[in-house]
């Protein structure tokens, strides 16, 4: 049998921290989305190895992320998800 050259796309998600000055969480979230996809995706892919043929943005989130600044133990980081809907903690 002979290997035939196949082209894989896989959807990796990437994190891309952005610093936005903001009222709360939920306008944090809004802000940054903002500067991410007004203007097309705001970070270059570019790709590094040989068999690497192409990469960009997938067009999905699937989550955030929220920390505040001056808060070094994280007390009121929270996560969210893609709809900027608090994530439910484990009971």
């Amino acid at each position: 049998m002979i290997a035939k050259r196949h082209f894989v796309h896989v959807y990796a998600t990437i994190r891309v921290k952005v610093a936005v000055d903001a009222l709360n969480h939920q306008d944090a979230m809004v802000s940054a989305d903002h500067i991410l996809f007004d203007d097309g995706f705001a970070v270059r892919l570019v790709p590094h190895a040989a068999a690497v043929l192409d990469a960009e943005y997938a067009a999905e989130v699937t989550g955030y992320i929220v920390d505040e600044a001056n808060d070094p133990d994280f007390l009121r980081t929270r996560n969210y998800d893609p709809d900027h809907q608090p994530e439910s903690t484990p009971s």
